[in-house]
């Protein structure tokens, strides 16, 4: 696994896993590899390594601070990408919350570092596309039922996109059922959760890490399954 930090002696594992990805069945040459360590102070940092390099050319590593309840701190991510023509081709951000005030300074395709500001709406949930966020973001919006909430979507990709987009999310996922997933030679409950604009669900367990994912798009079915998946307690 590449990461940003190694992980240092006061750090105690939490959890890990390997994301693999299949379409048709099929499994396609990208990985999502992450691990969450905890520090003494309960605080716990999860570190991301994302590569779609063999498959896409596309390089993601990020490392988050969250505080004992869960609430993000900040998160880190190295970004790379020579394939995508019309794209970002690197970028090094620091994404920091303070109040309702994300603050970014970044530097993108070998430019001089920038510092922005952007004002979120009180109760924004952060919404990082990669994989061992998304469970936590599944179960809030889940949760949230019929009410309205504003969503903020890192994204790294496109230039005039960056930092990210603030969207309203009302009833956009609901719960499903209580579903037994078999993961090797054991099987994990899990809770069903669909997204209602998609045709996609999520198999989120009790520490609300994502499973399983399953979605359509253009008559194709596009599957992730975690493996190598550890949980301490």
């Amino acid at each position: 696994m590449r990461y940003l930090h190694p992980v240092q002696g006061h750090e105690k594992f939490v959890a890990s896993g390997i994301y693999k990805f299949y379409k048709e069945g099929s499994e396609l040459r990208k990985t999502e590899e992450w691990a969450i360590h905890e520090h003494p102070d309960g605080e716990r940092f999860i570190r991301v390594d994302a590569d779609y390099r063999m498959e896409e050319g596309k390089s993601i590593l990020l490392e988050a601070l969250q505080t004992a309840s869960g609430e993000l701190i900040r998160f880190d991510v190295r970004y790379e990408n020579d394939r995508f023509e019309g794209g970002v081709k690197t970028l090094r951000a620091t994404f920091s919350l303070d109040a309702d005030v994300m603050q970014i300074g970044y530097e993108m395709n070998g430019a001089d570092r920038v510092y922005r500001e952007i004002e979120l709406p009180k109760f924004t949930l952060v919404d990082i596309p990669l994989l061992v966020f998304r469970g936590q973001t599944t179960f809030e919006l889940a949760r949230y039922g019929d009410k309205s909430v504003p969503l903020f979507v890192p994204t790294f990709d496109f230039a005039q996109l960056f930092p990210g987009v603030i969207q309203m999310s009302q009833a956009q996922v609901e719960y499903v059922n209580d579903e037994s997933i078999p993961l090797g030679k054991k099987s994990i409950e899990t809770k069903r959760y669909r997204y209602k604009d998609k045709a996609i669900s999520y198999w989120v367990d009790k520490n609300n890490t994502v499973i399983k994912r399953v979605n359509a798009f253009k008559q194709q079915e596009f599957v992730v399954q975690i493996s190598n998946y550890a949980h301490q307690g």
